[in-house]
């Protein structure tokens, strides 16, 4: 079970992003792309069949155990995705990062611009040793993330991670505060 965050979500920002807190309220923008089959191809969810499914969904993103952010465009108040960190382990100083965005927003250098900037968060000032995510093999554009960030291919989770359609191995990448990377 994961511990509880010792804080809520603070606004990060970056040149072209704010990080604000994520919120139920947020349901419609989030279904508008949450039920796309390809965006949740290589996620754990399903494509959200109603926004009532978004809001309970999102319900779950915003306990104390999940830190969980919007992503939204400085220029136009757009949400165009989500970050999370989740499984927060105090003793070990760990935790997980996630992220899903907008297939209009794919390849635009804003998942990694949100991660980086999630990521420094992470270190700095949630004082973690360690983040780590896990993206399912064919996913190759958030594999390519995961590396711009520094974080290190640690190997293959096999049948680790169980959504609705049975169970997935995932591919494991981890960074630590004291790793050798020039992003951060």
């Amino acid at each position: 079970m994961s511990d509880s965050f010792p804080l809520r979500p603070p606004i990060l920002e970056t040149d072209r992003l704010t990080l604000r807190a994520l919120s139920v309220d947020d349901a419609a923008t989030i279904y508008d792309y949450a039920s796309d089959p390809e965006v949740a191809r290589y996620t754990l969810w399903p494509p959200h069949p109603s926004e009532a499914f978004t809001r309970n969904f999102l319900a779950k993103l915003t306990e104390s155990t999940v830190l969980a952010w919007v992503i939204v465009f400085r220029a136009d108040q757009r949400v165009v995705g989500m970050i999370f960190f989740h499984s927060f382990n105090q003793w070990h100083q760990r935790a997980e990062l996630a992220f899903n965005l907008a297939r209009s927003h794919w390849r635009r250098g804003v998942a990694t611009e949100a991660s980086h900037t999630a990521l420094q968060f992470a270190f700095e000032k949630l004082t973690l040793n360690r983040v780590e995510a896990t993206c399912m093999p064919g996913n190759s554009a958030s594999r390519r993330v995961l590396i711009k960030l520094g974080m290190e291919h640690e190997g293959t989770l096999r049948r680790s991670h169980r959504r609705h359609d049975g169970f997935h191995d995932m591919e494991l990448f981890g960074v630590t505060h004291r790793s050798n990377h020039t992003s951060l």
